[in-house]
């Protein structure tokens, strides 16, 4: 199809539609559009902006994209500044998976505190299943926004339905959910990774271990992809791979403690000198547990963690800890939602949280066995970690 004639004819359908339009008659959804003009999002979003301009079209929340219907100008927008107040006050609903994960509930109290202080009213909710989600959700009126924390695990097609009936505006915490019309805010655990192994190699550790859940999450597996390419391009560093079936809020640090100890030679040492950790809760109770097996840090064993830079429940005030920040992460969500107050047209998709690092006391020395000597250290071995026995 010609793009000029598909730009004419969509603006041309779009005229009409806003001649013959009520005030508050609904503008079709922009996918719809692209199907039938066979445009882009960027076209479609081009013609709207243009009915904006002439005052054709308005944008409110709760409403969506509408025509005015009067020929009159369009009306006054917020700022575009995430950080400005609103100018009427809005319900937020904030459903939150009740679980004991630290991370989930500073999250949501920073989120209500956050949206308070504009001068919005915010109910918090917290669901177990799926099924009570959507029971929760029936006796609930109609909400301006809301945020949803599943931690881990799946929002059913069911429940996103149910919460469609109960708001336009819906912000996912995490990556999970991408390619739908909705935002979601999360954290790519591959960048962290590569940063903590650098980190370790620079202190002179040439045997390091990654340590994550088996189950296959988005987030956890673009970081195992990362280490399996990190496997075969790093040269003179041997990269081996731990794998605990577990889930933070599962006794997770008791079963990585598990899996390290059935590694451990006749001398109590693990086969590598550094360990990257994704998913420790309790730090404090995790280098208690390693304790326990004999092995100490940094004195046996140097550990960077994977995860929220800015909760001392997880680096215990010791660990060098690289991930994101939960202020940050809140921040990332009331933006999107303030974003799409502004303007519901804006174009969905999943936002990225900054990495961020917190230096601890978890690196120590490499052990004077491990210290290559200096000839050796000028030929470089390229090798291929391998995975530790999962139970087997």
């Amino acid at each position: 199809m010609d793009m000029h004639n598909t730009i004419s004819d969509l603006e041309r359908f779009l005229d009409e539609l806003a001649r013959d339009a009520s005030p508050g008659d609904r503008l079709p959804p922009i996918r719809d559009l692209m199907r039938r003009f066979g445009a882009s999002q960027m076209v479609v979003q081009r013609a709207f902006q243009s009915l904006k301009a002439r005052g054709l079209i308005a944008s409110q929340v709760g409403r969506g994209t509408y025509f005015r219907g009067d020929g009159g100008p369009a009306i006054s927008r917020a700022g575009t500044n995430a950080g400005s107040r609103a100018s009427a006050a809005r319900s937020v609903l904030l459903l939150r998976r009740s679980i004991s994960i630290v991370r989930g509930r500073v999250l949501m109290e920073g989120l209500q505190r956050r949206f308070t202080a504009d001068g919005h009213r915010v109910l918090e909710v917290s669901y177990t299943d799926p099924e009570h989600a959507r029971t929760v959700l029936r006796g609930l009126p109609r909400f301006d926004a809301c945020v949803i924390q599943s931690t881990f695990k799946t929002i059913t097609i069911d429940v996103l339905a149910a919460l469609r009936e109960k708001t336009d505006v819906l912000a996912v915490d995490g990556a999970a959910l991408a390619g739908t019309d909705l935002d979601a805010v999360g954290m790519e655990w591959g960048e962290p990774l590569a940063a903590a192994i650098t980190l370790l190699q620079q202190h002179g550790h040439r045997r390091i271990a990654y340590a994550t859940t088996s189950h296959p999450f988005l987030a956890s597996q673009l970081g195992r992809r990362r280490f399996e390419y990190l496997q075969n391009a790093l040269t003179g560093v041997e990269l081996h791979a731990i794998t605990v079936p577990h889930l933070p809020d599962e006794n997770y640090e008791a079963g990585l403690v598990d899996r390290i100890k059935a590694g451990l030679d006749v001398t109590g040492q693990p086969p590598f000198t550094a360990l990257v950790a994704w998913g420790v809760e309790d730090g404090a109770k995790f280098r208690r547990l390693l304790s326990d097996i004999g092995v100490e840090i940094p004195a046996t064993l140097s550990v960077v963690l994977l995860g929220r830079t800015d909760l001392a429940n997880e680096h215990a005030d010791f660990f060098d800890t690289i991930g994101c920040s939960v202020a940050d992460q809140g921040e990332y969500l009331y933006q999107a939602i303030t974003a799409r107050w502004t303007d519901p047209s804006t174009p969905y998709g999943v936002q990225l949280i900054r990495v961020t690092t917190r230096a601890g006391k978890s690196i120590g020395a490499l052990p004077k066995a491990d210290q290559p000597e200096a000839e050796d250290s000028r030929k470089p071995i390229k090798t291929r970690g391998e995975a530790l026995a999962t139970g087997s």
